[in-house]
């Protein structure tokens, strides 16, 4: 009798046990700066077996429980090498828009958008005025404007969408400092994003060295200020 009881004793032991097993956490990580998303870890298999069977019994069909797909904003589907941005007086043409096409705007003293590889950033940073406006998300993209055998310079440039949602504008813009009277060298920008309401850039100075740099917005104009 002493003996079965302490069997039964273990076996209970045991499914307790069995059932305090860590459970797997699927999550998502922030991308790194300048990155236009967060990137999600996908499932492990059993997760994913999970998911897709639901909580089905023997012989019944298996059921599926994905969220629906998150609409991508308009401001992303931009074909930033060949956009048209409104307002962007950086790259110095008396028009009142600039026609990219391959990423150049094709003048003698270029100005080109996205160079080197930079991607663009997207966030719900820029003052929308009047409230109700029916744009949820802006883009920060990086400009450099000059020749690379000359004087050249770089500008961060917040772009929002018009209210008809077709037309993208430039802000102010985050000025980058000048080249060196020479032009050899130049201040760029490493990395960008956008830290709730404000804007954050590691960025190389004329002398080698990096920093990190901040800037806010100061008024209602979308002006900005480094801090």
């Amino acid at each position: 009798m002493r003996g079965n009881l302490l069997i039964g004793a273990m076996l209970a032991l045991t499914f307790v046990a069995g059932c305090t097993s860590p459970v797997n956490r699927v999550g998502g990580d922030a991308g790194p700066a300048g990155s236009p998303s967060t990137s999600a870890s996908p499932p492990s298999p059993s997760v994913s077996s999970a998911a897709a069977t639901g909580s089905a019994g023997p012989g019944a069909p298996a059921t599926r429980t994905s969220r629906p797909a998150t609409p991508v904003s308009e401001i992303r589907r931009t074909d930033w090498p060949n956009a048209v941005i409104r307002d962007l007086k950086f790259c110095g043409e008396s028009d009142d828009s600039v026609k990219f096409r391959n990423g150049s705007n094709g003048l003698d003293v270029p100005c080109r958008i996205l160079p080197d590889g930079a991607r663009p950033v997207y966030a719900d940073f820029v003052t929308e005025e009047p409230a109700n406006a029916p744009s949820t998300e802006d883009a920060l993209v990086l400009v450099e404007l000059g020749n690379p055998d000359a004087a050249r310079r770089q500008a961060l440039v917040p772009v929002q969408l018009s209210y008809n949602g077709r037309e993208r504008y430039a802000r102010p813009i985050i000025l980058g400092d000048d080249s060196s009277p020479s032009g050899d060298r130049v201040m760029t920008f490493i990395s960008y994003r956008v830290v709730g309401q404000n804007v954050q850039a590691t960025v190389r100075k004329l002398d080698g060295g990096t920093e990190t740099r901040r800037w806010r917005t100061v008024n209602l104009a979308g002006n900005w200020e480094r801090y």
